[in-house]
């Protein structure tokens, strides 16, 4: 799969399409929920994949196949970075936005936010630690940053992998703009007014999840030679120099 511009079709204004937004998280997801619901496209953002989430008794009859998950009726899609395990069980209609950041803003942003659901982390991602958030605080530094290397590259090649019976689309978050937006309330059939896009796409801050400052000094030299050249081929898969 390979970047692209999502291709614009005919809306039908009479519904329109689920879809879900995800990535490995820290990739600006609560903005473009929260820019969607604003335009009336209403978008939850880790509410229904979160945790323990979708139910024991959901997750189970959609891995036997006797049940896709169902969206409530009233939710148009949600954006979360733990929807990636469930792609597969989705339905069929279902359109998937791979939203990604730099894996190097990820790494600083996700290390000062600290380390969470770290076994639903390790649950679909065997190889990474069952690390809680004190756990993971603990760490020297030099190794808090090569989990975290190890899970961008590794998460987001999770969610291509379990896309690939859907529509999918991937973008990067910087480079997230107006005509991009425009494209994919085209793509989930949402009606909206042009317009009104512009305006609410313009006032809206991108930095609504942002706080704090981050580690200046984690930096790609922190990374063994072999997985700071495994990121930096990710990195370039994605569009992404390092």
């Amino acid at each position: 799969m390979t970047d692209t511009v999502i291709e614009a079709h005919k809306p039908d204004h009479r519904t329109a399409r689920p879809f879900v937004i995800t990535g490995c998280g820290r990739s600006g997801t609560t903005y473009t929920a929260k820019l969607l619901s604003l335009l009336g496209c209403s978008c939850t953002h880790e509410q229904f994949f979160t945790g323990s989430k979708p139910s024991l008794a959901r997750g189970t009859l959609a891995r036997l196949g006797l049940r896709k998950l169902a969206w409530c009726p009233t939710i148009r899609g949600e954006a979360a970075w733990e929807a990636a395990p469930w792609l597969p069980l989705l339905a069929d209609e279902t359109l998937v936005f791979h939203q990604l950041r730099h894996p190097l803003e990820f790494i600083r942003s996700r290390q000062k936010k600290g380390w969470v659901h770290g076994r639903f982390r390790s649950r679909h991602l065997p190889h990474i630690p069952k690390m809680d958030k004190a756990g993971f605080a603990s760490l020297p530094l030099k190794e808090q940053v090569n989990w975290l290397a190890r899970f961008w590259i590794d998460w987001n090649a999770l969610v291509e992998t379990r896309a690939a019976s859907k529509q999918y689309h991937r973008y990067r978050i910087e480079n997230f703009d107006l005509p991009q937006l425009l494209a994919m309330l085209e793509s989930i059939d949402f009606p909206h007014d042009p317009a009104k896009v512009k305006e609410t796409f313009e006032s809206l801050p991108r930095n609504v999840n942002t706080r704090g400052e981050k580690r200046s000094d984690i930096t790609l030299d922190l990374l063994p030679d072999d997985l700071r050249e495994e990121l930096t081929l990710a990195a370039e898969r994605y569009g992404y120099t390092l």
